[in-house]
């Protein structure tokens, strides 16, 4: 059996269904776990080792997914639902969904930074090992996630002695933690082999210690902006990571532009080479910019929005399908209008109109005008509008002052003109 976790609270169950639903609906039926180990799949880099099937215990050999859901509270309503969806999934493909309910004091004391502003749900991944020791290796997503891959393949991969695989995060490694040891304060900053904790194929022989560490770091943090992927970058070496090609945890905002390590070493830390062969087949899509927040975003290398893959599924997600439409229906508005203001923001860096942008900023009901322009743009100024959208929410909320906005509006624009995938 293979054991998929991930984290979700009440409203992100219906999101995590759709992932789980991709996850089934792309294996393939004509290949056993068996045939996997002893070839490479396709498209699969030849210096990661396969497993030798026969070591295996027999619960491994077993085809069949167990996805565990961590949650702080789960209704009856959706219990019954997930219920329906795991009948039906099964009929393509043996799985089952087993849900694990938190205490979120276990987390009192931990950071309230990044994902974790709201609540501690990212940091449940922790305790993952609680319910998969009795397997050697699982896989921990997002559930912001869509699988386009038979998802056995890494499964098929020998981990060894390494703790995790994983992929290299997308953003700049300039990232520090303030801490206190024996009443000191420290600074650790991490280097280019920062990995994102979205996608983390876990060596459960290794990852008990890893967490207790973690939960040992989380109460002795003074300054961090992200959650548990600070703690489990501070406490996973390089040594002790496989990465994996950016395939496997691929961005979508990168479809609009993205800087690789050989044109900055602060940067993505694959090659420009490297990240082409991933962006032409992707094989697991992490979903920044939310489907059911935005119905356009970003436009991989066939010109196809990326949002348009995460909705095909959610229209075959059994149970939640329903929940799902009338999402869509409420976000249309929404969606334009957040575009809208990219679009206006857009307009105002063209001719460095600088007051307009002010403006932008200081009135939340500005930017809205060209609603009826968002649906003429083509797939990469649609996915720019998105990025130079969220620089001015980001002012709206925060109070920023617009100097620094318009340094941020133009550096973005920069970077699309000279690192755009097009």
């Amino acid at each position: 059996m293979f054991p998929i976790v991930f984290n979700a609270d009440e409203n992100y169950i219906k999101f995590s269904a759709v992932l789980i639903t991709s996850i089934v609906k792309n294996t393939n039926l004509s290949k056993s776990f068996k045939e996997l180990c002893k070839q490479n799949p396709k498209n699969f880099i030849e210096k990661y080792e396969h497993l030798n099937y026969d070591s295996l215990s027999k619960k491994e050999q077993k085809e069949g997914y167990i996805f565990h859901i961590l949650s702080n509270f789960v209704s009856d309503e959706t219990r019954k639902k997930l219920e329906k969806l795991c009948e039906e999934l099964s009929l393509i493909y043996p799985c089952e969904i087993r849900i694990h309910i938190i205490d979120e004091k276990e987390f009192e004391g931990f950071p309230r930074s990044g994902a974790a502003h709201k609540n501690y749900l990212p940091y449940y991944r922790l305790k993952a090992f609680d319910f998969i020791k009795d397997l050697q290796k699982c896989l921990y997503l997002d559930s912001d996630m869509l699988c386009l891959c038979d998802i056995r393949e890494l499964f098929a991969i020998d981990l060894k002695d390494k703790f995790v695989a994983c992929v290299g995060d997308s953003g700049s490694k300039r990232r520090k933690i303030k801490f206190k040891e024996n009443g000191e304060e420290k600074i650790f900053y991490y280097d280019k082999n920062y990995f994102n904790s979205g996608f983390l194929l876990i060596n459960t022989h290794a990852y008990e210690t890893v967490c207790e560490q973690c939960q040992s770091l989380a109460k002795q943090i003074t300054y961090t902006k992200t959650a548990d992927q600070n703690l489990l970058n501070a406490i996973i070496k390089k040594e002790q990571q496989l990465k994996l090609p950016f395939a496997y945890n691929f961005v979508t905002h990168a479809f609009c532009y993205v800087i690789c390590k050989d044109e900055d070493k602060n940067r993505l830390n694959y090659t420009r080479e490297e990240f082409s062969k991933s962006a032409k087949e992707p094989k697991i899509l992490h979903l920044g910019y939310k489907p059911w927040k935005f119905l356009r975003s970003f436009s991989d290398l066939s010109g196809k929005d990326v949002g348009e893959y995460w909705w095909d599924m959610a229209l075959q997600t059994p149970a939640f399908k329903e929940e799902l439409l009338e999402l869509r229906e409420q976000i249309k508005d929404y969606s334009k209008e957040y575009t809208s203001l990219g679009l206006s923001a857009l307009d105002a860096l063209k001719s460095w109109n600088c007051l307009k942008i002010h403006h932008l900023i200081k009135d939340k009901n500005s930017g809205k005008e060209l609603s009826n322009e968002v649906d003429k743009l083509d797939g990469s100024t649609y996915g720019l509008c998105i990025l130079l959208a969220e620089v001015i929410e980001h002012a709206r909320n925060r109070n920023k002052s617009s100097f620094g906005a318009i340094l941020k509006l133009a550096k973005i624009l920069y970077h699309f003109k000279k690192y755009g995938i097009r």
